[in-house]
């Protein structure tokens, strides 16, 4: 299992996404540990944010991520879903006046994900992304979890040290 950059890892996830927009779950925990699995592999990512709209990390792919899909069995699939005009101003009346979306949420994730190229070329009004659960601490999932994060972590800190030298000496 070789790591790579999540920059390029993030492009092969969404790849793949495209390919099969069905089937996605992503679980993340506070440390920087995000578990993507999808219909056929996984993958395990340690972001180390930079600021808010730059990050670095490494990840790897998992071939059989059936261990890890039970952890977030039944649980809604992500996706891009895109929202009518009607449906986005619906949603955020809701959140805005505090009334009950839950009913609305369901029905919208109860459609099928589509791939980000369908939301650029038909670029609905609005769209609901996700769901991305949160995990206190994935690493507790189990031994060999626990290990690939330690591995990611390292490799994570070295790329971050290589990349951002001096912002990685404040750090020391």
């Amino acid at each position: 299992m070789s790591s790579e950059p999540v920059e390029l890892l993030a492009n092969k996830i969404i790849d793949r996404y495209n390919k099969h927009p069905v089937g996605w779950t992503v679980l993340r925990d506070f440390k920087g540990n995000i578990l993507v699995t999808g219909p056929k592999e996984g993958y395990m990512l340690k972001i180390i944010m930079i600021n808010p709209q730059e990050y670095t990390g490494i990840g790897v792919k998992i071939d059989n991520p059936g261990e890890l899909r039970t952890l977030v069995e039944g649980a809604p699939l992500f996706g891009y879903r895109p929202l009518a005009n009607k449906q986005a101003e619906e949603l955020l009346n809701r959140f805005r006046y505090g009334k009950q979306q839950n009913r609305l949420i369901s029905e919208i994730l109860e459609r099928k994900p589509v791939p980000t190229f369908e939301i650029e070329k038909k670029r609905p009004s609005a769209v609901l992304t996700g769901p991305i659960l949160a995990h206190p601490d994935l690493s507790t999932i189990s031994k060999s979890q626990r290990e690939l994060e330690y591995k990611l972590r390292i490799g994570a800190e070295k790329l971050f040290r290589k990349k951002y030298p001096h912002r990685a000496e404040m750090y020391r």
